[in-house]
């Protein structure tokens, strides 16, 4: 459990979330303000169009817990996580992130935090229930994770059963050389971030969390699907490259027939070769945090 010493800084993407972002901070201020943590609440405003930013600003004049960062341009919600690690000066003890709906409330960090002395990084879980109960979505969200979640661990032999969860929990000593290190910054964000993780040999723990089904993302469930499969293939395509050189990124076995088959199948493709090829921005040496005016 966290000591009261300790600090968090905890990264929430928004975008456009005018009709349900002061519910989120009310809950967000609410917790954090009695649980006696020193906290700092980094909203990652990824340019909205509504009045999104303008609702953090009237929240930021009276907590000082609240800040707002705003990329230089739109980044998606996992360019806007790792734009705000690397550019964050934060003196906090620990980083997390989470989705700014909610859909695990605050209070999971808890679960996390059991585990966070003796790991690098702790991972909360949809698919690990332990004694939670079974998560209430539609048939066809729980089918296409579980299947992300096969086709993960079939393909980089990690056992880790929900690496797309957005509720992480890190110590302050990795995010640097972790992040700094994540080439993908779309919907397979997060499983970049586990395999970087395992290259650098950082300890990982998964912890089932409470979690609750709520707006999915604004693009169909097809277009989800095609996107997320090209970037996970460009991930292994590109761990595997630095394998065939003896670089660790993933446990892959010796001699492996079907690697070679995919990683051939693979090379034909220009867009799963050029995927997966970093930040299109640049990180100012001098920056912390860039407020909006209005």
């Amino acid at each position: 459990m966290v000591s009261t010493k300790d600090s968090i800084a905890v990264i929430l993407p928004v975008f456009n979330e005018e009709h349900r972002i002061r519910k989120s901070i009310d809950r967000l201020t609410s917790y954090f303000n009695g649980s006696g943590w020193d906290y700092q609440l980094i909203f990652v405003d990824d340019r909205s169009t509504d009045s999104t930013t303008s609702i953090i600003n009237e929240y930021r004049r009276s907590e000082k817990n609240i800040q707002i960062l705003i990329p230089p341009e739109h980044l998606g919600k996992g360019g806007s996580i790792l734009y705000a690690a690397l550019t964050l000066k934060s003196s906090a003890n620990y980083l997390a992130y989470m989705d700014s709906d909610l859909a695990a409330d605050p209070s999971e960090l808890e679960r996390l935090f059991q585990y966070i002395q003796d790991f690098d990084l702790v991972i909360g879980s949809r698919i690990l229930r332990g004694d939670l109960g079974p998560i209430t979505r539609p048939i066809h969200r729980s089918f296409f994770s579980h299947l992300y979640s096969r086709l993960f661990r079939t393909l980089f032999r990690m056992p880790i059963r929900d690496p797309q969860c957005g509720f992480k929990l890190f110590k302050k000593e990795v995010i640097l050389n972790l992040f700094g290190e994540i080439k993908t910054m779309g919907f397979a964000f997060d499983t970049d971030m586990i395999v970087t993780a395992y290259s650098q040999c950082l300890t990982i723990k998964e912890v089932p969390i409470a979690w609750a089904h709520g707006k999915s993302s604004k693009l169909g469930l097809l277009k989800e699907i095609r996107k997320m499969g090209i970037d996970l293939f460009s991930i292994w395509y590109h761990c595997h490259l630095l394998w065939l050189e003896d670089i660790i990124s993933y446990p892959q076995k010796k001699g492996s027939v079907y690697g070679r088959i995919l990683f051939k199948f693979l090379s034909m493709s220009d867009t799963i070769k050029t995927r997966h090829s970093g930040p299109k921005f640049s990180i100012p040496l001098n920056m912390n945090i860039v407020e909006s005016s209005t």
